[in-house]
């Protein structure tokens, strides 16, 4: 039993039983408290909800804006504008590199080159720490100018942007583009030169599915088992339930456990990844399927060169093109709506109804958390032949590097 894991976003203990060398029992125990945003949302007007709803975390506020945008919009019979849906994708793009690179270099890596914190890198490995921050930096200001903020955005809202960014500041981020692209290729290099322990997960995989690109803004969710829904039948498949020994609800699919996040949409979406990043993939000869769950890391590594060129293009488009100042497409009407986006660590559905004075009457949020933690507990079950002959501390770390690997938001998973 932890008394807490270090080095994840919020707070979250664990207890791993061992017995004749397996473990027989685990538990992923959240600790942080439940703030009811769900509830805090009933009687809003329907505007109202990507503002509040992206203070659910710090870390991923920008993708819980944009999926609780578009649900918006669905309920409100909005269809947006080409324009509006490629600035989203930048702020998406933006969204995975920061969170991804935030996770890679200040939780992970600290484990593999001998630091105990984010400080001690700083100290230890200034360089590899200067990545984090020229990462973070691109996408602070890729936010900030979409989004209106680097933190919270607030010009994306349902019906399209209250404000544009200027031809200057497009030029600004262009500028920015290939050193970025530099320091996220070293960034892949540098993750896939690890060693990793080994398990096989043995779960199906969840993701959003494009036949036309690698889907993170929209889509249908397709598991790796074959099925395939509609985000507005996401109750029909995706079942929440509440556990005794933890604040966290825990999500299956029809009561079996699936993953999703990165190792999931490489596993689903591999084929639409573009030429520069397969060719990377390619040199570095990593998979193209993963089923081992220290393997995300990774995979998040794969994906932040992806969504930096990605980013790089939708820049690239704004700066060739230019951007018409569009203005917000008002409501045609008031009832229910869902969508599903790509979060950082995987699907992120929201749900909305709306009566018919634009007031919320009811809300559902499921964060990728909530449907990672059966399979980490999971996972965690198979590390007793690799934890077996260990001492108690270098269990201990073990564990808790099995459990950094899935990037946990137990922030979001107590909303």
């Amino acid at each position: 039993m932890s008394d807490a894991v270090p080095k994840i976003e919020g707070h979250a203990a664990f207890y791993a039983h061992l017995k004749s060398g397996r473990v027989d029992k685990a538990r992923i125990i959240g600790m942080e408290n439940d703030r009811f945003v769900e509830k805090i949302l009933f009687g809003r007007k329907y505007y109202e909800a990507p503002i509040i709803t992206s203070r659910i975390c710090g870390i991923c506020p920008t993708i819980h804006n944009t999926t609780s945008t578009r649900a918006i919009e669905v309920a409100c019979g909005i269809n947006p504008s080409h324009q509006t849906i490629n600035l989203r994708k930048l702020m998406l793009c933006g969204q995975m590199i920061q969170s991804h690179a935030l996770h890679l270099y200040l939780l992970v890596l600290p484990d593999f080159v001998g630091a105990s914190s984010s400080f001690e890198l700083q100290k230890s490995h200034p360089d590899l720490f200067q990545n984090a921050i020229d990462l973070k930096q691109y996408t602070d200001k890729i936010l900030d100018t979409i989004g209106g903020r680097a933190v919270h955005p607030i010009s994306n809202v349902p019906g399209g942007f209250k404000s544009y960014p200027t031809a200057s500041q497009i030029t600004k981020l262009k500028q920015e583009g290939q050193k970025i692209k530099e320091i996220a290729e070293k960034t892949l290099r540098l993750f896939a030169s690890f060693q990793y322990p080994k398990i096989n997960q043995c779960v199906s995989y969840n993701a959003l599915h494009s036949k036309s690109d690698y889907a993170y803004y929209d889509g249908d969710i397709k598991n790796t088992s074959g099925t395939v829904f509609m985000a507005k039948n996401y109750t029909n498949y995706i079942y929440e339930e509440l556990k005794p020994y933890t604040r966290a609800k825990f999500g299956t699919l029809k009561g079996e456990e699936f993953m999703v996040g990165s190792m999931a949409r490489l596993n689903v979406n591999f084929q639409y990844l573009d030429d520069d990043t397969k060719n990377i993939i390619a040199e570095l000869k990593l998979h193209t399927k993963y089923d081992n769950p220290f393997e995300n890391v990774i995979a998040q590594a794969i994906e932040n060169y992806f969504f930096v060129v990605e980013s790089i293009r939708l820049i690239e488009h704004f700066s060739t093109k230019g951007i018409d100042k569009e203005p917000v497409k008002p409501p045609k009407r008031f009832g229910k709506g869902t969508a599903a986006c790509e979060a950082p660590r995987g699907t992120l559905f929201h749900h909305y109804e709306i009566d018919k004075n634009g007031y919320i009457i009811n809300c559902d949020i499921i964060t990728p958390t909530v449907q990672n933690l059966p399979p980490l507990e999971l996972a965690m079950k198979k590390l007793g032949p690799i934890i077996k002959n260990k001492k108690p501390d270098e269990r201990t770390q073990i564990i808790e590097m099995l459990i950094r690997a899935y990037d946990p938001c137990i922030t979001c998973a107590t909303h």
